[in-house]
C-alpha cells in the first residue's frame, strides 16, 4: 500500500513539475465558453455581407481557446473582468463597457481573471455571407504586421 501511495505521489509531483516547466496556468479552467447567437442577418444594402452578433460567457478563471475571425470584430464587455490578448500586442484589461476592435485574422484569446464573476462580452462580427465565424489558431501563430492605429482609445483597437 505504501508503494502505491508513493508511486501516485511521484506521478502527481512529476505532472505538476512538467506543467510548471511548460508555463501552464494551473488555475485556468479548461471550460468551454458559452456562446449564444443574438442575431445573424444580412447587411442592408451590401451584397454578400452579414452581421453576426453573439454573446460569449467565460466562467470564473476560464480561458478561451486561441482563435481568430475572418472578418472585423468588435468586443464590448457587458460584465466581469479579464484580459484580451492579441498576438503581438500588449494585453488589454477588460472591464464593463470596455470596447475593443480587431482586424480580420488577428489571433486572440479572452481570459476571465475573476475567481467569482462570469466574464460576459457582446461580439459583433462583419463577415462574408456564409463564412465560418470562428477559426482556431495554432499556439505561437506569428502576429500580423503592425498596422497603424488611428484610435483615440490607445490600446483598444488592433
Amino acid at each position: 500500500m505504501k508503494q502505491l501511495i508513493l508511486t501516485l505521489f511521484v506521478i502527481f509531483a512529476g505532472t505538476l513539475g512538467l506543467a510548471i516547466a511548460a508555463g501552464q496556468d494551473l488555475n485556468a479552467q479548461a471550460i468551454e465558453p458559452q456562446v449564444t447567437t443574438v442575431v445573424k442577418t444580412d447587411v442592408a444594402g451590401v451584397e454578400g455581407k452579414e452581421w453576426n452578433v453573439i454573446t460569449v460567457e467565460l466562467m470564473p478563471g476560464a480561458v478561451d481557446t486561441r482563435h481568430f475571425h475572418p472578418g472585423v470584430e468588435l468586443v464590448y464587455v457587458l460584465e466581469g473582468a479579464g484580459f484580451l490578448e492579441v498576438d503581438g500586442k500588449p494585453p488589454v484589461a477588460l472591464n464593463p463597457e470596455t470596447v475593443a476592435a480587431l482586424h480580420p485574422k488577428h489571433s486572440h484569446v479572452l481570459k476571465n481573471t475573476s475567481r467569482t464573476q462570469t466574464l460576459k462580452v457582446l461580439v459583433v462580427l462583419l463577415l462574408d455571407k456564409g463564412q465560418q465565424r470562428l477559426m482556431l489558431a495554432k499556439e505561437g501563430t506569428p502576429p500580423k504586421a503592425a498596422e497603424k492605429n488611428n484610435s483615440t482609445h490607445t490600446g483598444l483597437v488592433f
